[in-house]
């Protein structure tokens, strides 16, 4: 009993302090207020690490952090950005995790939440269901300190 107690404790205790978002948050965000969205964030352990205002544009940068070995290490990051043009807005998300297993599991929610694999070109792949399309790009980053490290990103928008 003690164990299982240990191990569940460690599963929540591992995931407290940051969650991935699926494509269901993902499109929750794309379609709701920003206020709905900065409240989705901060539960699943964004912080609000940027902000950029023009006439035109707001452009909010996420981070999930989590501190290891006294480094604080990047998981995740979400830009979200909503442009204005008279009463219309538009809206782009870009997720970006660093996690090759949860690039796995976003491409199975895709398929399984009814988006089908309409286009791929290389690290790009492009999925549609309806009018909804989300780009997902897998590419080479320069990490701190010249390693590169491998991104996977879903973009979609508005």
């Amino acid at each position: 009993m003690k164990i299982i107690l240990s191990a569940a404790l460690c599963f929540c205790f591992h995931y407290s302090f940051s969650q991935k978002l699926s494509i269901n948050s993902l499109e929750t965000i794309l379609h709701s207020s920003f206020a709905t969205a900065d409240s989705l964030l901060k539960k699943s352990k964004f912080k609000l690490s940027d902000k950029e205002s023009g006439e035109a544009y707001n452009n909010y940068y996420y981070t999930s952090l989590e501190k290891t070995d006294s480094v604080k290490h990047l998981l995740r990051s979400v830009s979200l950005m909503d442009v204005y043009s008279g009463d219309d807005t538009s809206r782009l998300i870009l997720y970006r995790t660093y996690y090759k297993n949860e690039q796995e599991e976003m491409k199975k929610q895709l398929l399984a939440n009814g988006y089908e694999l309409t286009k791929r070109s290389g690290n790009d792949f492009i999925y549609k269901k309806e009018n909804a399309i989300i780009n997902n790009k897998i590419s080479e980053k320069q990490a701190p300190g010249g390693k590169p490290i491998t991104a996977y990103e879903f973009e979609l928008g508005r």
